[in-house]
């Protein structure tokens, strides 16, 4: 049995929550059973049943409190090990759960990395190294799996073939995250349609949690007919890469997925923990990094998106990028850590 402690909010998003489910269908796969700790019910989806044998929503109040609640799921299910999917985890919550005897894989945040006491210490962001951390370590036992071979991705992004593609771009994917978009698909969808390539065509991808999605509809038929169209929850994720040659995106967990499909990206970061993950992406050649989302020019994503469509050359190699960079694999190689402590 493993437990997993989960943040889900709509200013956070559902990454972490996406995480959590696809490693704990792979756990299952192998006969390990899980327990959601911490969602309210309202992030319960109708799959979620098959994958744990329980969901414990707990309302956060302070570290110390959490983990003694955590600690007390885990006895009660006979856990040993636990997943923490959650960047509020700090040193407090560390040392209580280690007092408990328990192990523990955690995700954590690199713009504000805690001390760790973990047994494994995760994070997929395409720049990251483990000297970076060393002065976090606490437990010498620490063993840090960084880099996008530990991006937990579903399988449908796993070796993908790759696309057919002359570099030319005729459909952009605009997504910005499975929360709220925070009026940025409007801001951008404005600047693109009034000064971008005027051929191109737009295809919004969000989350049923966003609480712009009809201010954003509205918008498409008022101002888009024609040249955008707006899915929510889109039963095949994938398959909306594939419809698109370029992908204007949150800097998030879809960068990961975007770049396992060979989909060049403009990155905007959401928020100050994807700003490093976003200089990695442009780092591996794979995305432009366009700014932060307090200070972003709209027009300079405008000039971006096209010198990208007027270089066929540059767009190819960033597509090869990434996929070079993600197998699709992360998840297995994960739980391969977890099953072997159990």
């Amino acid at each position: 049995m493993i437990v997993f402690r989960c943040n889900a909010a709509s200013g956070v998003g559902v990454g972490h929550l996406m995480r959590c489910r696809t490693l704990a269908a792979a756990l299952r796969a192998r006969g390990v059973p899980s327990v959601m700790f911490g969602p309210d019910e309202s992030w319960r989806g109708a799959g979620d049943e098959r994958l744990f044998d329980a969901w414990m929503p707990s309302i956060w109040s302070n570290p110390n409190t959490d983990a003694r609640a955590l600690a007390a799921a885990c006895r009660k299910f006979g856990a040993g090990v636990a997943v923490l999917d959650d960047y509020r985890v700090d040193g407090e919550y560390q040392m209580l759960l280690r007092d408990r005897g328990l192990k523990w894989m955690q995700q954590f945040n690199a713009s504000a990395p805690p001390p760790f006491w973990a047994d494994w210490v995760v994070n997929a962001g395409p720049g990251e190294t483990a000297d970076r951390y060393v002065a976090q370590v606490r437990n010498p036992q620490t063993t840090f799996l960084l880099g996008p071979e530990y991006a937990v991705l579903r399988s449908e992004f796993r070796n993908m073939p790759e696309r057919p593609s002359e570099g030319r771009i005729g459909q952009v994917l605009i997504s910005f995250g499975g929360g709220d978009d925070h009026g940025m698909v409007i801001r951008m969808l404005t600047a693109l349609l009034a000064d971008g390539p005027a051929e191109l065509q737009y295809r919004i991808m969000s989350g049923s949690r966003n609480p712009g999605n009809d201010s954003i509809a509205r918008w498409i038929v008022g101002n888009a007919a024609g040249r955008a169209v707006l899915a929510v929850n889109p039963p095949d994720v994938a398959a909306e890469y594939l419809a698109c040659d370029l992908a204007l995106i949150g800097g998030g967990t879809s960068t990961f997925e975007a770049a396992a499909m060979g989909l060049p990206m403009v990155i905007v970061s959401m928020a100050d923990n994807q700003i490093n993950q976003a200089l990695g992406w442009q780092a591996r050649g794979a995305a432009v990094f366009a700014g932060i989302l307090d200070t972003l020019s709209p027009e300079e994503v405008v000039r971006c998106v096209a010198s990208l469509c007027a270089d066929p050359v540059k767009i190819a190699a960033m597509a090869r990028a990434g996929r070079t960079s993600v197998d699709g694999g992360g998840c297995d190689r994960l739980v391969d850590r977890l099953v072997g402590v159990i």
